[in-house]
């Protein structure tokens, strides 16, 4: 469980990189195992961001295995809409 009233830098950070992975396709399976190259986030955090991304509906689990628990997921519109919020924010 994600802690805090805001959208954490870090939650912001997946997002951007799970949305830039799948270059504007809703239905592209993104490897989290190449997400979290990036990040280096353990098993625990990269779980536990995802399910709350998941929850907010801004991505959806598709896989699961592998050495971080989700094997892939793909992004929602919401997902794609709430990072072309925060470049505007920039």
């Amino acid at each position: 469980m994600i802690i805090g009233s805001g959208f954490s830098q870090k939650n912001r950070d997946l997002l951007e990189e799970i949305a830039r992975k799948s270059e504007g396709s809703l239905s592209r399976k993104i490897p989290v195992k190449k997400v979290n190259k990036k990040f280096g986030y353990s098993r625990t955090e990269i779980k536990h961001m995802l399910e709350y991304l998941e929850g907010l509906g801004m991505v959806s689990l598709k896989t699961i295995g592998g050495p971080l628990l989700y094997g892939h997921v793909t992004i929602t519109r919401k997902g794609l809409d709430k990072v072309e919020d925060l470049s505007k924010e920039n």
